[in-house]
């Protein structure tokens, strides 16, 4: 069967459904404990339990925007990691207005 790949990475143009899809797949595989990303005949497989840490970043540069989600976790196999939460709740509002713009 070979080796087990380490890292899986993919980049695409895609119109906002298929952004929505993908993210809804996401999702459901957080929801399920089980994500599998495939592309051709490669596979990577992703079990998230117990705490996630979620990173997001935002930024806008010229006629560039950017927006960037991270996840990670650690095995539950390898020991728990110190427990640190920050009480302070992330906030998405999409019905801010447009004419927000900042350089």
């Amino acid at each position: 069967m070979g080796r087990k790949r380490k890292s899986f990475e993919h980049e695409s143009i895609q119109d906002c459904a298929s952004v929505l899809a993908y993210l809804r797949a996401l999702t459901a595989g957080i929801e399920q404990g089980r994500l599998i990303l495939r592309e051709g005949q490669e596979e990577f497989v992703l079990e998230p339990e117990g705490l996630l840490t979620l990173n997001v970043r935002a930024s806008r540069k010229r006629n560039r925007r950017r927006l960037d989600l991270r996840l990670s976790w650690r095995d539950e196999e390898q020991g728990p990691e110190p427990l640190e939460i920050d009480a302070s709740p992330l906030v998405l509002d999409s019905d801010a207005p447009a004419s927000e713009e900042t350089s």
